[in-house]
């Protein structure tokens, strides 16, 4: 029996021993739901070992650190249950321990939301089917977004169930559906941009008019798209700066996928040179440049040379190469022109030069002055004769 200072004094509500008693049982659940815990993932461990399926690992593993918190709150309520708490008291614990297994669950959600898309991602590239590039960043793009998607729902259910505990708010939402017409307008007129940017990222990642991964031109930078969300799409520049463009830009102006059925691409080296280039033997250079001093960068697909245009003083070559992606073409392009010039430089008449006519100019003939009159001692002009 205990003594009668544990039953005589009540501290708010509760007397000395129900304290005591749900501090035990609250100290109780969360050590049976570690044990608990540590029980399920050693069978959980064992059962998944027998089977090929690797669906049943990550949500194994998605559940660790959240099956305690379930456990222990549903723990937690049974156990308060037997201390006869007032009902102010048992709807607290009660109240609290519903908020932990919501809380608990949309986390298991969540994380198991992110290793089912890493999973399957890993799945795809390791299948036959993973030598596809464009497969490839087509289903991660659509895992992203998808995911993306799911994890607003469980948020959003998740706080509702939070929220609707509370009586304060379950009278705000009978107020909202008694009125639902004029709420409703409201509603969807200030959540009208909202709704339409998620409409648009769920509209992407089904038309896919660009992936994650893709090289892009937009807003006059080149780059490629790092990562995309269901309001933004982040593009990674060539000089790791990060562009943030909302998701609805994508669909409503016109932009540049490079790598949109394949990553292969062609590029073009301009040289000027002078109109005595032998252009056979810059063509036979450009074709050992390629072979022999590509360093990888050339993918042995594409190759020539031609006179694009002409001016008054130079003709203008242009190399066309290829590359596998974007990245090793402008390597090979600035390797191509950088070889090129060096090559041209060795030639007597390989760069432009400027030419000029020079013609004699006649010189005018001499004259022979004539007689000039000179004045005399007396005044009287006389006549002077010319040197002999």
């Amino acid at each position: 029996m205990l003594p009668p200072v544990f039953f005589s004094r009540p501290l708010w509500v509760l007397e000395t021993w129900q304290w005591l008693g749900l501090a035990g049982v609250l100290v109780g659940a969360w050590l049976l739901g570690r044990l608990g815990e540590a029980v399920t993932l050693r069978v959980g461990a064992r059962a998944t070992g027998m089977t090929k399926s690797g669906w049943d690992d990550e949500l194994l593993a998605a559940g660790q650190g959240n099956i305690r918190y379930v456990l222990a709150g549903v723990l937690a309520a049974a156990g308060a249950r037997f201390l006869k708490l007032p009902p102010p008291a048992q709807a607290a614990v009660d109240l609290g321990a519903r908020s932990l297994i919501i809380v608990a669950v949309a986390m298991f959600l969540l994380r198991f939301l992110t290793r089912a898309a890493r999973f399957l991602e890993e799945k795809v590239s390791k299948s036959p089917e993973g030598t596809d590039v464009a497969r490839v960043r087509g289903l991660r793009t659509q895992l992203s977004i998808l995911r993306r998607v799911v994890e607003v729902a469980v948020v959003l259910v998740a706080a509702s169930l939070l929220l609707l505990q509370f009586e304060a708010v379950r009278n705000v939402g009978v107020s909202l559906l008694a009125s639902a017409g004029i709420a409703g307008l409201v509603l969807g007129l200030a959540a009208q941009k909202s709704i339409s940017t998620l409409l648009a990222g769920i509209q992407l990642s089904i038309t896919q008019p660009m992936r994650i991964g893709d090289t892009v031109i937009i807003e006059n930078e080149w780059g490629w798209v790092e990562e995309i969300t269901l309001t933004y799409v982040v593009v990674k520049v060539w000089d790791l700066r990060r562009l943030v463009i909302p998701i609805t830009q994508f669909l409503e102006k016109p932009f540049q996928n490079w790598s949109k059925v394949s990553p292969e691409i062609l590029g073009t080296a301009e040289l000027y040179v002078d109109f005595r280039t032998d252009v056979a033997g810059v063509r036979a250079e450009l074709k050992r440049i390629l072979e022999q001093e590509s360093n990888g960068l050339w993918d042995g697909r594409v190759q020539g040379l031609q006179v694009t245009d002409l001016s008054e003083r130079t003709m203008k070559l242009r190399a066309l190469v290829s590359a596998a992606d974007s990245g090793k073409a402008f390597d090979l392009r600035c390797l191509v022109r950088e070889k090129l010039v060096a090559f041209l430089q060795a030639q007597p008449h390989g760069l432009p030069l400027l030419r000029a006519e020079a013609s004699p100019l006649p010189f005018p003939e001499e004259k022979s002055p004539g007689p000039s009159l000179l004045p005399t001692r007396a005044g009287n002009m006389t006549r002077a004769e010319p040197p002999r």
